[in-house]
């Protein structure tokens, strides 16, 4: 009798986990990645020394998705042709600054060239990324999860207290797919 439940116990297990495996099928996304705006959140660093000048940040989180997982530069990644400076692939974390003058967002270094000032120079937000997991380092797997990156900028050096500001993002994974754009949320400088 225990060898009969013993069999019909481990059959049913078996038919359930064959039917449960049936039913977590690869998610199907583009190999372009994909992206999504989570959120933005300034935030102030204070003085690391009496009387010296805080740090503002800001921390902006997009959602991914990725067909083959080929999302982040590692170390030895960074050396190959192809993702070296000056090519724009050197980063893969594009970030565009936007101010709000009057009822328009512009492009800081629009606004810059305008004015003649070389305070912003193109690219100065892009950044790099990690590869995101060691899993698809050796195989294609679609992916998806949040990337958050941070930027720092002192007061004065490029936002005023009371501008109004938001980024355009992009990423670009190994084969040199550039993402959709997204445009973050807006914030405002806070003063000193």
């Amino acid at each position: 009798m225990n060898l009969f439940r013993l069999t019909l116990t481990m059959g049913g297990l078996g038919l359930l986990a064959s039917g449960l495996s049936s039913c977590l099928s690869e998610p199907t996304y583009s190999s372009t990645p994909v992206i999504e705006f989570a959120s933005i959140n300034p935030i102030r660093v204070a003085p690391k020394v009496s009387g010296g000048q805080p740090v503002d940040s800001v921390l902006i989180t997009i959602r991914y998705q990725d067909g083959d997982g080929d999302l982040g530069l590692s170390a030895a990644d960074q050396k190959l042709p192809q993702y070296t400076f000056p090519s724009r692939f050197s980063k893969n974390y594009f970030i565009e600054p936007l101010l709000k003058v009057g009822n328009k967002y512009q492009s800081l270094a629009t606004i810059d060239s305008l004015a003649g000032n070389t305070a912003y120079v193109r690219g100065g937000y892009y950044g790099t990324f990690d590869r995101i997991t060691s899993l698809t380092d050796n195989k294609s797997a679609p992916i998806k999860g949040t990337l958050t990156r941070n930027i720092n900028f002192g007061y004065g050096d490029v936002f005023t207290a009371g501008q109004t500001v938001r980024f355009r993002v992009s990423i670009a994974d190994r084969a040199l797919h550039v993402s959709n754009v997204i445009t973050t949320d807006s914030i405002v400088i806070k003063p000193r």
